[in-house]
């Protein structure tokens, strides 16, 4: 017996997700990120078969299993790993605590690293200015990684200490908090600057733990909150402008502005202590940047990530010495970028010694006061940055004397050397880590998070505007300025103005017109002057068609009528058949030299009689409208009134007890 049943590509039970997984571990390994269309897609070229998305999901999953172990093998090599960290990297700061439950079990809480390269670099060569910040785990292993960045002389970023912990609040940035002011030995805060976001947790612990030193907020998330109340573009230009303003007069007299357009908004900003977000360090940019950088590693296993983290910047210090070693400078070439800026801008001041290395410099009627000795500026600028301003440029210059000179030293070559100086040690594999006879914790318990699960995080207007995001602008506050009379509050659409046989551009003009009542024909109808050409000569004449062509065509709405509809319809319009036209008299054409033979055709038509009578054209066209628009109706009525009846039908024999009165 011959089989036609055509051949089937699914193999039920025999391929499973786990068959997937082992035959693909090493594709998954080479490729993390692998989406799961293109694994379906590897898995069917390779084998020819068909496997559904939830196998292949599955078996990426278990690949990584197979891969880092399962998490309570992985979660048992946590003090071995903290242990591996201290013996290759004396003098780092290793700290691990767990949860004991009362039944004896014991489960992962935190974990913190401060790596001895990273804080002898920052303490030697980095500016005392740290920004902290938190982000979120993506992996299968959840909670939250606490990071404190730095910055290096080039204002590149410069990781000093993070830690993973399970919830962001008040006690875990604490917790953090003191492990880090320990290493970096800053005591209560003195001569630290500290910025982050406006996480209440946080600003809490700051306060406690260091309450000397300045806490700085970042305006961009100011900014953002700040626009979720008090939208348009003039509250944010306004803000930004107030933000980097480094006198205190332009600050007051942008937010005066601010509150000249509305006065809650200039509360809202003063409830937040302009003094922490104004000025030069306003933007917790170096930790955004930071977890953008460990974006893959955060997906993954948490020792798997705290190795990616550490591999990230063991790199990082050997690449950006080398890199130092190689220029042959004296400051840094970010700096050196905005000293090229002001030399540009700089011939444009004037520059009026005043003795003892003071000037003053000024354009048109704005001055500000230079001091080359104590290097500072009216403007406050230089004092902020540590490098000179425009003003301090055109002084410098005036002097002929090279302005990198007077560069603070926090931006030389030499303290971007001293950060990267030190390097870190490479770990042994897992095989290798030392046994300790600590008690082996468990994965922390799942925490279940209010909504559904989110990969990404949701960016504001601020940060879609700068990466170039698309995103739709609201009409909601614009006002509508009219095309056709330049009036404000509506538009072209709806103005009175509007010719009534201009078509309409807008959208809503394209909804089907209201029905409206009967109306007199015989009052609406309007017959124009119609132009036309008499003579007593018979070669003074138009023909038939040219007339016609003169007759104004003439449009009749004819209302909607239920029942009856051609009979009232009909009833209606009253057509007078004694209309009077008044013809008004026209200048003929000039007289033209006619050809012979045209003229003796004109003599052969002599006796014909062209009579032509504008009313019955006028109420020929009128009939003729009127049968078309009763032709129209009738058809939707029927077509409507059978569709009703098929609905009552259908109903009958549904059971329905009781009749929906239907609207025509």
């Amino acid at each position: 017996m011959l089989h036609n049943c055509a051949r089937v590509f699914k193999f039920g039970s025999i391929v499973s997700y786990k068959w997937i997984g082992t035959h693909f571990m090493n594709d998954i390994l080479q490729k993390p990120k692998m989406s799961i269309r293109k694994l379906k897609a590897k898995v069917s070229k390779r084998f020819n078969l068909i496997a559904s998305v939830g196998q292949c999901k599955n078996a990426r999953k278990y690949a990584f299993q197979q891969i880092e172990g399962t998490l309570i093998e992985h979660y048992a090599k946590t003090w071995s790993y903290g242990e591996e960290l201290k013996r290759k990297t004396p003098g780092s700061t290793v700290k691990m605590e767990v949860d004991v439950m009362p039944n004896g079990e014991t489960y992962f809480s935190k974990f913190y690293v401060c790596l001895k390269a990273l804080k002898d670099g920052w303490m030697e060569g980095c500016r005392r200015v740290i920004g902290v910040d938190g982000c979120f785990l993506k992996g299968i292993c959840r909670g939250q990684l606490l990071a404190a960045i730095g910055r290096d002389a080039n204002n590149h970023i410069y990781p000093v200490a993070w830690a993973v912990v399970a919830v962001e609040n008040k006690e875990s940035w604490k917790w953090f908090l003191d492990l880090l002011i320990d290493d970096i030995g800053m005591g209560v805060g003195h001569g630290l600057t500290i910025i982050s976001d406006q996480h209440k947790g946080l600003v809490e612990a700051v306060k406690e733990r260091v309450p000397a030193t300045e806490h700085r907020q970042c305006a961009r998330h100011i900014c953002a909150n700040f626009q979720k109340r008090f939208k348009g573009q003039i509250f944010k230009k306004l803000f930004w402008r107030a933000a980097g303003s480094t006198v205190p007069q332009k600050f007051e007299y942008h937010m005066n502005e601010i509150k000249k357009l509305e006065p809650l908004a200039y509360e809202h900003l003063m409830e937040r202590d302009p003094k922490t977000w104004s000025c030069d360090a306003y933007e917790n940019g170096v930790s955004e940047s930071f977890n953008s950088v460990i974006e893959a590693a955060r997906k993954k296993p948490l020792i798997t990530m705290l190795e990616e983290i550490m591999i990230y910047v063991m790199e990082r210090l050997c690449i950006y010495k080398a890199k130092g070693q190689s220029w042959d400078l004296n400051i840094c070439p970010s700096i050196r970028l905005k000293l090229n800026k002001h030399k540009k801008t700089q011939r444009f001041w004037q520059v009026v010694p005043s003795g003892y290395m003071q000037f003053e410099v000024r354009v048109g009627t704005e001055g500000y006061p230079v001091n080359l000795n104590t290097r500072q500026c009216g403007c406050r600028a230089w004092q902020l940055a540590g490098y000179p301003c425009v003003h301090g440029y055109a002084a410098i210059s005036s002097l002929n004397r090279d302005p990198e000179e007077y560069v603070s030293e926090w931006f030389t070559t030499s303290m971007y050397a001293s950060c990267y100086r030190y390097n870190i040690r490479p770990l042994n594999c897992s095989a290798m880590w030392p046994e300790v006879d600590y008690t082996k914790p468990l994965p922390p318990k799942k925490r279940r998070l209010p909504g559904r699960p989110t990969m990404k995080r949701k960016r504001d207007q601020v940060e879609r505007e700068a990466k170039g995001t698309r995103h739709t602008v609201s009409k909601k506050g614009m006002i509508m300025r009219c095309t056709i009379c330049r009036e404000r509050g509506h538009n072209r659409s709806t103005c009175p103005l509007r010719p009534n046989d201009v078509p309409s551009t807008s959208g809503s003009n394209k909804k089907k017109p209201k029905k409206q009542g009967k109306v007199d024909l015989e009052a609406e109808l309007e017959v124009e002057h119609v132009v036309m050409f008499e003579s007593e000569s018979d070669s003074d004449f138009e023909s038939e068609s040219d007339v016609e062509a003169n007759v104004p065509e003439v449009e009749v709405d004819v209302p909607f009528v239920q029942d009856n509809l051609v009979g009232e319809i009909q009833d209606d319009i009253q057509v007078d058949a004694n209309i009077e036209v008044d013809v008004p008299e026209v200048d003929l054409v000039p007289e033209v030299e006619v050809d012979a033979n045209i003229e003796d055709e004109i003599q052969a038509n002599n006796g014909v009689e062209h009579e032509i009578e504008v009313q019955d054209n006028v109420e020929q066209e009128i009939q003729h409208n009127v049968e078309n628009q009763v032709r129209k109706r009738t058809r939707k009525t029927s077509e409507r009134i059978t569709k009703i009846q098929i609905r009552k039908n259908i109903r009958r024999k549904e059971g329905s007890s009781t009749d929906h009165p239907l609207e025509i």
